[in-house]
């Protein structure tokens, strides 16, 4: 966008002309590229519905360094899921406090673009501890937020969400679990 928006402000201070060299590479804009944006599938994500708040026997520690101090998180690595159809990581996330309060959530990662999104809530000591939102949105991982160093060090490897079976057996990535999108 921005090599347009320059292209279009150049042109005309340099003098356009017949016999302008042009860059194989740009092209005049007016050829055909042979590439038919038709044929594009945009990206669907499946429908997540949570039936039930995490189980305490379930619950993994992780060592995150952006929580604030007094704090540890929890994930649910056994119930952890990676969809094929839309390649979001969805688990279970719990903070617990040194004082003993807990509050979690269901959370949907997308690796491809760095977002997130809450699908419910849960906090056992509630009269009702399981509470959906209503109408979930993906947000952005801000990078000093702990959900950028849980993508990060444990879901993703680069822009793919990890398999389910290695963030078990190794929460922190190894070196092998690489995994290139055009595989």
């Amino acid at each position: 966008m921005r090599l347009a928006l320059f292209l279009f402000l150049l042109v005309p201070v340099l003098g356009w002309s017949q016999d302008s060299v042009l860059d194989a590479y740009l092209g005049t804009g007016t050829e055909d590229s042979g590439y038919d944006e038709s044929l594009e599938i945009p990206w669907v994500e499946i429908e997540t519905r949570v039936q039930q708040g995490p189980k305490e026997t379930d619950l993994t520690e992780l060592e995150i360094e952006r929580l604030p101090p007094g704090m540890t998180l929890y994930a649910d690595l056994k119930n952890l899921t990676v969809d094929k159809r839309d390649h979001v990581a969805r688990l279970w996330l719990v903070v617990r406090s040194s004082g003993g309060v807990e509050n979690g959530s269901y959370e949907g990662f997308r690796c491809a673009t760095g977002e997130y999104k809450v699908y419910a809530y849960h906090n056992p000591n509630r009269s009702t501890p399981l509470r959906r939102v209503r109408l979930p949105r993906w947000r952005v991982i801000r990078p000093t937020d702990y959900r950028a160093d849980l993508a990060r060090e444990v879901l993703c490897s680069d822009t793919n969400p990890r398999d389910p079976d290695s963030v078990r057996a190794y929460p922190v990535p190894q070196a092998g679990d690489y995994q290139s999108p055009y595989e």
